[in-house]
């Protein structure tokens, strides 16, 4: 991923705080700049200490200092930061451009916002296609008329390849337990219920968790506590109201509190794999976005389905 190193400019209008709006203004009309957003103030030793907001400029007395015009602090950031991080916290800020200092705070130039803009549409896009299973080369080949399709397979190929050999896995345990299947053969009809559930729950939790990892870091085990009470509440809620409707509409007990665990067991079980695929990609250096797509859905569901089974195993009469 880039970095605010590769997208910033070193050619931005600095100045000493102590200087007139008009001396100022003679400077910039002197030179052609990449970023005009900001007068950055910096001290002689470059070091940055604010910011004049361009328009404060152009509407002030041409005997006003920089310093009586200073606007906001600057948003900061250090060459090395990811960039889609830098992006996320100026549009937060809803600010026109970022600071790029050193370790010592020295100014070494700004990010214009067309770059942070650019940027932030960049990975939304590759977001998307990869929660569907496609790269950037099959988006940026779909003009390409000889090789489209050609390009469409070899990109998608892979992931369903992927989903074809968890669908054999998910298969292979559900028939692990094909004598409870034929004794009750009503389980077969809420298993895509479990399965649906348990991959609505995870894909909530994998959204989310992306986008806290598109702002920094997120500790581990804060976030697995957070999300296992989540996945707790949202499981119990569901359980309850599963197995209620499921009694009064077959009258089978035992059928309902099966379905109602299952669900419970796999909300909670769903978000704790949602949020270890991505930050284990993450330690990975691997891009998250990926557990978003056929990877978390194919554990997900075997990992539902083994648990259906086992828990109609132990709870339903031999």
């Amino acid at each position: 991923m880039a970095t605010a190193a590769d997208l910033m400019t070193p050619d931005i209008p600095r100045s000493d705080r102590h200087r007139t709006v008009g001396e100022t203004i003679a400077g910039l009309r002197g030179h052609t700049w990449d970023e005009v957003g900001h007068v950055y103030l910096v001290d002689d030793q470059a070091v940055l200490t604010g910011q004049v907001p361009i328009e404060r400029l152009l509407q002030a007395k041409e005997q006003a200092t920089l310093a009586e015009l200073e606007g906001l602090p600057p948003i900061e950031v250090l060459p090395g930061d990811g960039a889609e991080t830098v992006a996320l916290r100026a549009v937060q800020r809803h600010d026109a451009d970022v600071a790029v200092i050193d370790a010592r705070r020295r100014l070494l130039g700004a990010i214009p916002i067309g770059r942070l803009l650019a940027l932030l549409h960049e990975e939304h896009v590759d977001n998307f296609l990869r929660m569907g299973g496609i790269s950037r080369m099959d988006h940026l080949h779909l003009s390409l008329t000889a090789q489209q399709t050609l390009t469409q397979v070899r990109a998608r190929l892979p992931w369903l390849m992927l989903g074809l050999a968890g669908g054999f896995l998910a298969s292979g345990v559900a028939s692990a337990f094909e004598t409870s299947l034929k004794n009750e053969v009503a389980l077969a009809f809420f298993l895509p219920l479990v399965v649906y559930m348990a991959d609505a729950v995870g894909t909530q939790t994998e959204t989310v968790l992306v986008r806290r990892l598109a702002y920094g870091e997120v500790e581990l085990w804060a976030q697995l506590v957070k999300e296992t009470f989540i996945g707790v509440s949202i499981g119990t809620i569901v359980a309850v109201v599963a197995a209620a409707g499921l009694w009064i509409w077959n009258g089978h007990p035992t059928l309902a509190m099966v379905v109602g665990a299952s669900l419970g067991v796999t909300a909670v079980v769903a978000t704790v794999m949602a949020s270890l695929l991505p930050l284990g990609l993450v330690r990975l250096g691997a891009d998250p976005a990926l557990a978003s797509g056929p990877v978390a859905t194919v554990v997900q569901d075997i990992l539902s389905v083994g648990i259906y089974l086992m828990i109609a195993t132990a709870l339903l009469p031999r």
